[in-house]
């Protein structure tokens, strides 16, 4: 009971604080899409698309990309279906979807929740992990896409097309308190699921670390403590940052509270954890969503690329971190 009610209170404590927050980051990013104001980006999308040989629905796809990853696989996976872009084209498109996502979480993770947890020095080497996988990501698709794409002429603009029609009622102003009505009906399914997410993995994560069911993933994590040196210590957040990057980060700022770890072994550490949670949560998350939207060859295609990269700009840092940040 007394490791239950532990666990309990913990995740009520994190609810409660990440709760105001995501809240204010979903709806607020939703806000903005329902003003209509996405369309000032544009000049943004169309010449990305245009350097890596890619058409204009992938740009369409890859503004979406800033309000929803998800909407934005969902119109990608249209346009394919419909015969606007080849299955190449898809596969790039699929790629540059998730560029986004690294620059977005800034606003809505690193900012609000590591930058207190963890101070200033640490939090901007955690967001050069995020902001240099985008960075690869954007230069892998185009480059790929000149070298791999041929250079077409198209007649066809799907900004265009996809235009409002102002007889549509959509296209009407919409009074402050209708934009709120919409902004909450939109989001509000998401944000539900979102935090019944956070308060199911945290409280299971919490039920397992203070039983001490989750000595088996010690086999996979002291050897890479022991690569760099790392104390023991840091095997708790480790553990549960391959779940949770939420739950492992405060774990790993309660130790630095207490000065147990080191900036240095903590952001080793939040690092090496990063390598290990990347192939977890793409086979338990992003791989059977990804099949789902794109089918078997090009879902399995587009996970595995973005796993890579993704894991590629964590060994690049952590690199950078051994070789010039002061032990």
């Amino acid at each position: 009971m007394e490791i239950f009610l532990l666990s309990l209170e913990f995740t009520v404590s994190l609810i409660l604080r990440m709760g105001s927050v995501m809240f204010i980051s979903l709806f607020g990013i939703e806000f903005f899409m329902q003003m209509g104001l996405m369309k000032y980006l544009k000049p943004i999308g169309k010449p990305v698309a245009r350097l890596a040989n890619l058409p204009s629905e992938s740009a369409v796809s890859f503004l979406a990309a800033v309000g929803s990853m998800i909407a934005a696989h969902t119109m990608a996976a249209q346009f394919h279906a419909d015969h606007k872009i080849s299955d190449r084209e898809l596969i790039l498109t699929g790629i540059l979807n998730t560029v986004p996502f690294h620059f977005k979480e800034i606003l809505t993770f690193q900012l609000p929740i590591v930058l207190p947890l963890l101070g200033p020095r640490l939090c901007l080497i955690y967001i050069a992990a995020f902001w240099l996988t985008g960075l690869i990501k954007l230069g892998v698709v185009l480059l790929w896409g000149r070298l791999w794409l041929p250079k077409k002429i198209r007649s066809d603009d799907a900004f265009e097309t996809m235009a409002c029609d102002p007889m549509d009622r959509d296209c009407t102003p919409r009074s402050l308190g209708r934009l709120l009505v919409d902004t909450w009906d939109a989001r509000k399914k998401m944000y539900i699921r979102m935090i019944t997410l956070l308060g199911i993995v945290t409280m299971a994560i919490q039920v397992l670390m203070n039983s001490g069911m989750l000595k088996w993933f010690e086999a996979v994590i002291v050897p890479v403590t022991s690569l760099f040196d790392l104390p023991a210590a840091v095997v708790g957040p480790i553990s549960a940052y391959a779940f949770s990057p939420t739950v492992g980060i405060t774990y790993m700022s309660n130790l630095l509270n207490q000065q147990v770890v080191s900036d240095y072994q903590a952001i080793i550490s939040l690092l090496a954890g990063g390598l290990l949670m990347i192939p977890i949560t793409r086979l338990r998350r992003t791989l059977p969503r990804y099949i789902a939207i794109y089918g078997l060859k090009h879902g399995s295609a587009i996970c595995g690329l973005t796993a890579g990269l993704s894991m590629l700009s964590r060994v690049l840092i952590l690199a950078w971190v051994v070789l010039f940040f002061p032990a």
